[in-house]
């Protein structure tokens, strides 16, 4: 006759609140360099929603330009190829 094995029952608890460890250091900081970072985080430059959009806008007007030449290049190598396969 076997014996069947029981199985072990996972006993949960119910989460208090209670901080075992600091999750500060997991990001590679100590506790002390993660309130320096806080308070560094307070003293930034806080941006309007017009200054924000502006700054979008200008990126928009240097980086466009420099996409849509590499698309253009890109289907101008398409038909080439294209045309030589034929």
């Amino acid at each position: 006759m076997k014996k069947k094995n029981k199985k072990i029952k996972a006993v949960y608890r119910e989460d208090d609140g209670e901080t075992i460890y600091s999750m500060a250091g997991l990001e590679g900081l100590t506790p002390e360099q993660a309130e320096q970072r806080a308070e560094e985080r307070k003293k930034r430059v806080k941006l309007t929603r017009k200054e924000k959009r502006a700054m979008i806008g200008a990126a928009y007007r240097v980086y466009l330009p420099i996409l849509l030449i590499f698309v253009v290049a890109f289907g101008i190598a398409a038909v080439i190829l294209y045309l030589l396969m034929r």
